[in-house]
């Protein structure tokens, strides 16, 4: 099972992913100077940044380090697991020396170095865009703190964990077959599997999410700015207003056709905004996302704690 998936559903899904996930974050990269997110000063430290990044992604250096682990390990994990089966798929023990069978020399040499690769790959990148996030992040940037999405204009970026989508479904799915093979070898308390499963989707939200943490400081600091401006600007307008309007005697009458009423409103609402301003550019859509891309797979091991009956009640109740 763990061979199947790893071989025919990972390698498929991280292969076909891959130009998708390198188109959307040019897109997003791009996004930074087409908002202006960026100053004039600042564009030289960007283009750098991007340029350095585009380097190690396609690092001759890199790749050449990826393909000698991934040639490497498969080797070691072989003869590791036959010595500790003493016999299975991938060879025998004969004596003290292991023997591979033609299907462990095919995984050793072919399937397992190509899917060490990808994963690799996609670990380097993964780690090549998250460095650059953070050089952004340390930008002068031209932050709005009353943007409507909530995160000073930086809100596109909850985009940014739906390109890992692919190779966390990859690697969700061959956590799965892992734990479904250990569940046929040996029984575990339901409470074990439960904690398994929430174990790993914590971690694929800590992964992928936790990248976004480098806007922290930026955007708390414009949060801050925003509270000290925008409250200082209400007060002494809620103060000339009420001094205005309510300080003297005036009738209601007085207030129709004045802006001042409306003004003071404007302004509560800004302020408003500001106290809503999130300082992690992290949606609710972009956590669903992560969790059903980790989830879907792990509905497998959820199948054998579950009866497939009840569990189908419970979609459907919940759908409808």
């Amino acid at each position: 099972m763990t061979v199947h998936t790893r071989y025919l559903i990972a390698i498929w899904m991280m292969v076909a992913t891959e130009r998708y996930a390198d188109g959307r974050f040019v897109i997003l990269a791009r996004h930074f100077c087409e908002a202006r997110l960026l100053s004039g000063d600042s564009l030289p430290a960007f283009e750098s940044a991007l340029a350095t990044a585009d380097r190690r992604t396609s690092s001759t250096l890199a790749e050449a380090i990826v393909i000698v682990v991934a040639l490497v390990w498969p080797g070691v994990v072989a003869s590791f697991t036959v010595e500790l089966a003493g016999s299975s798929w991938e060879g025998m023990l004969v004596g003290s020396e292991v023997v591979l069978s033609w299907a462990g020399e095919t995984a050793r040499f072919l399937s397992t170095p190509l899917f060490s690769f990808l994963v690799l790959r996609w670990i380097w990148r993964f780690l090549v865009w998250g460095t650059l996030l953070y050089r952004i992040s340390r930008l002068p940037l031209q932050l709005t703190p009353l943007h409507p999405d909530r995160a000073a204009g930086l809100g596109f970026l909850a985009i940014y964990p739906s390109i890992f989508s692919g190779f966390v479904v990859a690697l969700s799915c061959v956590v799965a077959s892992s734990f479904l093979k250990d569940l046929s070898l040996e029984r575990h308390n339901p409470e074990t599997v439960w904690i398994a499963i929430a174990g790993w989707l914590v971690i694929t939200l800590i992964l992928f999410l936790g990248s976004l943490l480098v806007f922290v400081r930026p955007l708390y600091a414009a949060r801050e700015r925003a509270l000290l401006d925008y409250g200082r600007l209400a007060s002494q307008h809620h103060l000339a207003f009420h001094q205005k309007w309510i300080g003297e005697a005036r009738s209601g009458q007085d207030l129709l056709g004045f802006a001042d009423a409306s003004s003071a409103a404007d302004l509560t609402a800004s302020v408003e905004v500001a106290q809503a301003l999130r300082i992690v550019p992290v949606d609710l859509i972009a956590v669903i996302q992560l969790v059903v891309a980790a989830g879907v797979p792990m509905l497998a091991v959820v199948a054998t704690q579950v009866p497939l009956g009840d569990m189908a009640k419970w979609l459907v109740g919940t759908i409808l």
